[in-house]
């Protein structure tokens, strides 16, 4: 019988039968990582102390608030005992400690384990034990087992002819007869990886898609496959879930009724963010949030999700915390948590959706002013669905094609007309009442007439809001979400959004976007802290516009511009050119000639 005793100076539960366990982010990040939460006064799941302690992958991965947003929705609490396996650094630990459950948490790695327990210190329900996972025998049943991010590390860390069948097996021996298993892991058809993306445990591109794994390497599997994995081990009831861009850091959770969903666009959730690529940079070949569009339309979500998050369970008929009748839910990425949100999605009885808005930590529902009279204004209600087309996926359409300012300045057109017949004209300054501070594209839909509605009032000011700010914020977070386009690589993104504004003839002045520029920076730190903006809006507002998307978008639209400029070159010194120049000279004559004329007429 296998025995455990009790470490009091690590407080860990530890077996003299265990051997040590090799798996490892390193030593000095885990050694950093447990200094910080050894000397943090704050632990909790929301804490911003462990928040201004990130500073790379690893970091982000073990200490970020969004690690938690995987289970939010499992309303768990002090009735059930919950078995984490493989709970690493205790980040997810430490959530499912405070919900009051009874938590027992199994790590293999000892270093792993103390951190573990070092986070769920003041935590009286929560035990840690190291353990190998195949190994940990328990006399309890539990009503949830998690195995998050654990399951494709089986063949490196447990032995047989079968490692993912004698993980399942030994995890489905811990549960209840009614208890439901939790599992998460990577989809080996993932879309991203599709798109150049590396796979996660190897760091190898299209090592999963070609099927590269051997006898030793972390394996993940499609969702056929992992299907019929979990149905031979005993579960006979699933349920899949979606997490973006994947279960590490999710920013939103779509259910399998999510694509199907008559009047629902679940692919306007996706619009704002591309896979993160956590080993290298990746070379993406195609933009992500279009792609997921027609993937979705097709009805291709299960099979493409970047990763999956599983309800599993050995009765068909299983009941979980989980809300059926909800859809989707989407968080805020990378707020401090006191402007932290949760939106869900939820079909009622009567075929109507509606979207609830709520703060996801504690704080009331509206904070106290940020700058001048600026207000997180965010009530805990219920309103309908607006059936319609997020609006800044035509501007994500445009700039895929390639197209220049005046498209652009066409799409800008109905939204501008919009604002300007909100605002009024104060001593010849445009001002906008208050509450239309978040006016900008992301939040406007496109209805079945063409017209535009707002949604997710989520911002305010106690005064009036000046039309130029809400045109330049705009603007910036619109192409920002957009691919990058060749026909803006010679112009800055200041310049582009003063020839789309003066397409309404809104002439920008330098100090308009000097002022917002001050007004944009000082409030994102407010609201993000210090992370997650490497450059002030002044310094995007100097770019090129075509800079502003991801690494990814700019360095596959640098390389085209390299190879159409290489081939200018090239053609430019074919002989052809050569002997074709005096023809070219005369064909053009007449245009030098009317600029000119045009030229002496002006100065004369």
């Amino acid at each position: 019988m296998r025995s455990y005793h009790y470490d009091s100076q690590k407080r860990i539960f530890t077996c003299p039968d265990h051997e040590a366990f090799p798996y490892s982010d390193g030593a000095a990040v885990e050694e950093r990582l447990l200094s910080v939460i050894r000397h943090a006064t704050d632990v909790s799941s929301s804490s911003l102390e462990l928040v201004d302690a990130i500073e790379d992958w690893p970091s982000e991965y073990h200490l970020s608030p969004a690690r938690h947003n995987l289970l939010r929705f499992l309303e768990l609490g002090p009735t059930h005992r919950i078995l984490e396996l493989g709970c690493g650094c205790g980040a997810i630990t430490r959530y499912l400690g405070e919900t009051g459950a009874t938590v027992v948490a199994v790590e293999g790695s000892a270093r792993r384990a103390e951190i573990a327990a070092e986070r769920c210190r003041d935590l009286a329900n929560v035990s840690i034990y190291c353990d190998n996972i195949a190994d940990f025998i328990c006399a309890e049943k539990f009503d949830y087992i998690t195995l998050i991010g654990v399951l494709e590390y089986a063949p490196r860390f447990v032995a047989g002819d079968d490692p993912v069948r004698i993980v399942l097996d030994r995890a489905l021996s811990l549960l209840k007869t009614d208890g439901v298993l939790i599992l998460a892991i990577e989809n080996q058809l993932g879309l991203k990886y599709f798109n150049g993306c590396r796979e996660d445990h190897v760091g190898e591109p299209f090592y999963g898609i070609h099927g590269l794994y051997g006898r030793n390497d972390p394996v993940t599997f499609g969702r056929r496959v992992l299907t019929e994995k979990l149905r031979r081990a005993g579960c006979s009831g699933l349920r899949f879930y979606y997490a973006f861009p994947d279960y590490k850091l999710p920013q939103v959770m779509l259910t399998e009724t999510s694509g199907t969903c008559l009047g629902f666009d679940a692919a306007s959730l996706l619009f704002g963010f591309t896979s993160d690529d956590y080993t290298h940079e990746s070379n993406n070949s195609f933009f992500e949030p279009l792609a997921w569009r027609t993937t979705i339309a097709n009805g291709l979500l299960p099979e493409l999700a970047n990763s999956f998050l599983i309800l599993a369970s050995i009765r068909d008929d299983f009941q979980s915390s989980a809300d059926p009748t909800v859809l989707a839910w989407a968080y805020s990425p990378k707020r401090l948590p006191r402007y932290a949100t949760e939106t869900i999605f939820r079909r009622g009885q009567d075929g109507r959706i509606m979207v609830e808005k709520c703060t996801l930590h504690s704080g009331g529902e509206e904070a106290a002013p940020l700058l001048d009279g600026v207000l997180h204004h965010c009530p805990a209600t219920s309103t309908e669905y607006l059936p319609g087309r997020l609006y800044c996926t035509e501007l994500q359409v445009v700039l895929a094609r390639g197209e220049d300012t005046t498209a652009v300045a066409a799409w800008a057109a109905d939204w501008l007309d919009l604002l300007l017949a909100h605002a009024s004209n104060d001593n010849g300054k445009w001002l906008l009442p208050g509450d239309w501070l978040d006016a900008i594209p992301q939040n406007f839909v496109r209805m079945a007439d063409g017209s535009l509605r707002r949604i997710d009032i989520e911002w305010r000011w106690s005064r009036p809001v000046p039309l130029a700010w809400i045109v330049i914020r705009g603007l910036v977070n619109a192409i920002a979400a957009s691919p990058a386009s060749a026909s803006f690589a010679d112009v800055s993104l200041r310049e582009s959004i003063r020839q789309i504004a003066f397409s309404k003839d809104l002439a920008l002045e330098d100090e308009d976007f000097r002022q917002t520029a001050a007004f944009e920076t000082e409030l994102r730190k407010i609201v993000f802290g210090d992370h997650g903006f490497k450059k002030t809006f002044e310094q995007l507002l100097v770019q090129p516009a075509c800079m502003l998307s991801k690494p990814s978008e700019r360095k596959r639209l640098t390389q085209q511009i390299a190879l159409l400029e290489k081939e200018i070159v090239r053609v430019k010194s074919t002989v052809s050119w050569q002997v074709t120049k005096p023809l070219r000279l005369i064909a053009n004559l007449p245009r030098h000639l009317r600029r000119w004329f045009s030229r002496e007429r002006e100065i004369g």
